[in-house]
């Protein structure tokens, strides 16, 4: 029996525009009426998933989030965080002297994203898909003032793998890194991952692995896919995602979240 959904919202619950359909958000506020508990699970920021928690209603239905990949738990009825690790701010000077010139560091301040140098596209992509304002800076390490739950890299995919493996073997005991997207590089504190924010949180509420159907497409949703009773994966996801699903099914522009649902839940 089906409990619980942990769905990704770029690229899995959300559509190429950034929206969640009528049909879908029909079919998610039936199934948490028949006492599905719904868990966004996102490597985005807590601002900008707010807004697609309150149309699917999570805090009459008793909702959480997964933000920053899994540094920050939400629980959405009761307003409050439930978990929370940041990277010290007394490390973020090094980090940006290890990214270096040639790609574009991000972080977050208030409201706000903060970006070392100039915005190019890939940093525009970003503030538009948050709706959340960039601040341009040349000293990102005097800008940020608050301990970050997620830096993010950003440049071309082949030099940014090679800076993905030179960051994970100098910060190998302070951070997490991921890659997100080919050009995306997300870099969390030691040990973040969605899959362990949700087995803590499935611990805290009573539930198990075997009542969770698992939603996403990009690489930092393969961990906690792998732990779900059931994962799918839309039909947009990258190759390896949908390998490890259970199975695939529609694409984010064609409701696939709500068809995995209809399938397992309200079937």
């Amino acid at each position: 029996m089906v409990r619980f959904l942990a769905a990704d919202l770029d690229g899995t619950l959300l559509t190429s525009e950034k929206t969640i359909t009528p049909y879908t958000r029909q079919v998610l506020l039936e199934a948490q009426k028949h006492g599905l508990t719904i868990i966004l699970a996102s490597g985005r920021p807590l601002y900008s998933i707010l807004p697609f928690a309150e149309q699917l209603e999570l805090q009459k239905f008793g909702g959480f989030i997964i933000s920053f990949n899994g540094s920050l738990v939400w629980d959405y009825a009761k307003g409050k965080a439930i978990k929370e690790q940041a990277i010290p701010l007394s490390l973020i000077p090094e980090l940006v002297k290890a990214v270096g010139s040639d790609f574009r560091i991000h972080g977050y301040k208030g409201n706000n994203i903060v970006i070392q140098g100039k915005p190019d596209e890939r940093s525009n992509y970003i503030s538009r898909a948050n709706k959340m304002p960039l601040i341009e800076t040349n000293d990102f390490a005097q800008t940020i003032t608050e301990a970050q739950h997620k830096c993010l890299v950003t440049g071309a995919p082949r030099k940014l793998w090679h800076l993905e493996k030179r960051l994970r073997k100098q910060f190998e005991a302070h951070f997490s890194i991921c890659r997100s997207e080919s050009f995306l590089l997300e870099i969390m504190p030691k040990g973040i991952d969605k899959a362990d924010a949700l087995r803590e949180l499935l611990e805290r509420v009573g539930g198990k692995t075997n009542e969770l159907l698992c939603c996403g497409d990009g690489y930092n949703d393969l961990n906690m896919m792998r732990l779900a009773g059931i994962s799918c994966a839309p039909g947009n996801a990258k190759k390896p995602v949908k390998q490890a699903a259970s199975f695939v099914t529609k694409s984010n522009d064609r409701d696939g979240v709500a068809h995995a649902v209809v399938q397992f839940i309200l079937n």
